[in-house]
């Protein structure tokens, strides 16, 4: 191709080729440099060498791709362990459950945990001495489940990132081959790139290449003490401005008062916790809460809470997945894909060469393959294939009578001068929901294609269950609900009487009720003068002169 420069009228000659690599695949290009066009290479070190050898081996391998997610919001969190501690107050007795007691300060247990009083009057007085309604006070404490500190990161769209490993040999005497330029380079693929790979005149012109596959873009969870690096998903986390209770995240770290702390925690758990009584006396209670993602302080045990799906489960076209930084400043995190569209290529060398592309042909010893839809609903056919190399073409038919295709596919599984035994995984469409006839060849050589039955399995979908269950509990108070001679005597003193009374429509009430028990009282008394008496007394001395006159 002749190329003239508008500005410098500078004319040149190259030699351009087009093709595709795909994702681990290496391509080779060999070069005969006309000798005529040697002089137009750059001074270099290794122009001596150039001068003297008309044979170049060009070697670029698309080695890996990933994709990096910019994180938009961080917060560490923990799992919230609510251990309750309450008093059950009988009718009667001292008072042990102010109607203020809600209102009361409260400290933690352990330093760092987030403490809240709540009062629950109009209860059950099952157990009690007396009638009437009980009252209930307790004491919250709410703290990091197993000591353990989660992340919650939102992270938005990615960039995805090429790394190619590109190797120049120049032919030497008795078929020898001297290693003249070794390069790794990296190169964003969502646009159109051009790099120089060397000073002999080759460029490389990388076609634009959109991701195929990618994580959702939200909230994601890993667990802060855990040795490796494990993303999660699939609940719903609270984003860095929220603070819902039927979320993930409900129970922050501030990292400035270097406490846990629940926002607004005193209005939301006192209206979040729920009290009935069993035994008033025993101080024997039953709770629950308002609340998602917790574990009762009674219950905890040692099991692991689930805070979601790992994503390399999930999500099968993922290889690694790393924090770039495990730093409290990291702002990535680095995908690798297992699976990448190929790449289009354009070579393209400053001189007039005559070029051989070379690859290796491909081999298939063996197969065997099975069809799965796992929990996660990832329907795939995975391929186990021994003895092999290069790049195999498979066609997926209903029955062994190869009548309806109904998936195409190929697969480079590497190998390239050697034999080896490689794993594939191939998605499949929701119309492959049963065993199917799989036929597999090298590329190249339709003579050698082997076929097999690959059987079909399927897993349900995993259950996540959150219980909403009301928790036994028991308080400790020793001296609460004993009634004693004190007791008793307290509610002689009239001045105990009005105690309670709020507003001349509760004095009016009671006055009624104390006006309605004297006149009871008169009442009985008339009776018991008027009638009662004069009965008994007439009874017994009536009698009395009876037997006093038959003597």
């Amino acid at each position: 191709m002749r190329s003239v420069n508008l500005d410098t009228t500078e004319m040149t000659m190259t030699t351009t080729m087009q093709t595709q690599i795909g994702l681990h695949e290496t391509g080779c290009f060999f070069v005969n440099l006309h000798p005529d066009n040697l002089i137009s290479l750059n001074d270099t070190m290794e122009e001596s060498i150039l001068t003297s050898n008309t044979s170049l081996l060009h070697t670029l391998r698309y080695e890996s791709t990933h994709q990096l997610y910019p994180v938009r919001q961080q917060y560490i969190f923990a799992i919230p362990e609510i251990d309750s501690d309450c008093i059950c107050d009988c009718p009667g007795g001292d008072d042990h459950c102010a109607v203020d007691y809600a209102y009361k300060n409260c400290t933690g247990d352990n330093r760092g945990a987030f403490c809240v009083h709540t009062y629950h009057p109009h209860q059950s007085a099952a157990g009690c001495q007396l009638a009437g309604e009980a009252d209930i006070c307790c004491k919250l404490i709410v703290k990091p489940y197993q000591n353990r500190r989660y992340v919650a990161v939102y992270i938005g769209q990615p960039l995805t990132v090429a790394t190619f490993h590109y190797q120049l040999y120049s032919k030497q005497q008795h078929d020898q081959w001297q290693m003249l330029h070794d390069q790794r380079f990296q190169a964003i693929t969502g646009q159109s790139q051009r790099v120089q790979l060397d000073q002999a005149g080759l460029q490389l012109q990388l076609g634009d290449l959109k991701p195929v596959w990618q994580l959702k873009e939200g909230m994601y969870v890993f667990d802060l003490n855990g040795d490796n690096f494990t993303l999660r998903h699939g609940l719903p986390i609270n984003r860095f401005h929220e603070y819902s209770s039927h979320k993930l995240g409900w129970l922050r770290w501030q990292s400035a008062e270097k406490r846990w702390t629940v926002r607004n925690g005193r209005i939301k758990l006192q209206a979040a916790h729920f009290v009935q009584t069993v035994n008033c006396l025993a101080q024997e209670y039953a709770e629950t809460y308002n609340a998602d993602f917790y574990v009762p302080g009674k219950d905890n045990g040692e099991k692991a809470f689930f805070v979601g799906h790992p994503v390399q489960e999930t999500e099968r076209w993922i290889r690694t997945l790393e924090l770039v930084d495990r730093s409290s400043t990291s702002r990535q995190i680095s995908v690798e894909q297992n699976q990448s569209p190929a790449i289009s290529i354009t070579l393209s060398f400053n001189s007039t060469v005559g070029m051989t592309v070379l690859y290796h042909g491909s081999e298939l010893g063996e197969f065997v393959a099975t069809i799965h839809l796992d929990s996660h609903s990832n329907r795939f056919i995975n391929i186990t294939a021994m003895n092999c190399k290069g790049t195999l073409i498979g066609q997926l038919y209903r029955s062994n009578m190869q009548q309806t295709t109904e998936l195409v596919f190929s697969s480079y599984v590497g190998g390239e001068d050697r034999l080896q035994n490689s794993t594939i995984r191939i998605g499949a469409p929701a119309t492959v929901n049963g065993s199917r006839w799989l036929c597999l060849q090298p590329y190249e050589k339709p003579k050698l294609q082997k076929c097999r039955w690959a059987t079909f399995s399927a897993q349900p979908l995993p259950k996540v269950e959150l219980p909403h269950r009301w928790t036994q509990a028991q308080g400790h108070c020793t001296d609460c609900n004993q009634i004693s001679v004190n007791n008793f005597l307290k509610y002689l003193n009239p001045a105990n009487w009005t105690q309670g009374v709020n507003g001349w429509s509760e004095a009016l009430a009671v006055g009624l009720e104390v006006a309605f028990y004297l006149l009871l009282a008169v009442i009985l008394w008339a009776v018991c003068r008027r009638l009662i008496c004069p009965v008994l007394r007439w009874t017994v001395c009536g009698n009395g002169r009876n037997n006093a006159n038959k003597m």
